[in-house]
């Protein structure tokens, strides 16, 4: 039974990792877009203000 209740532990802690890395790829996912976005508006404003 002991053993069993490691390999539970073992899976639990391996699917929280896999939980944590994904969410933290997902916050990554969401700041890159965010600068893509605000770089982007900003070159737009930049070449309107310069025409």
């Amino acid at each position: 039974m002991k053993h069993e209740d490691i390999k539970q532990t073992d899976i639990d802690e391996h699917i929280s990792k896999n939980y944590e890395d994904i969410e933290r790829e997902k916050e990554q996912k969401f700041v890159d877009l965010m600068i893509e976005i605000i770089v982007s508006l900003t070159l737009k404003e930049l070449y309107e203000e310069g025409d």
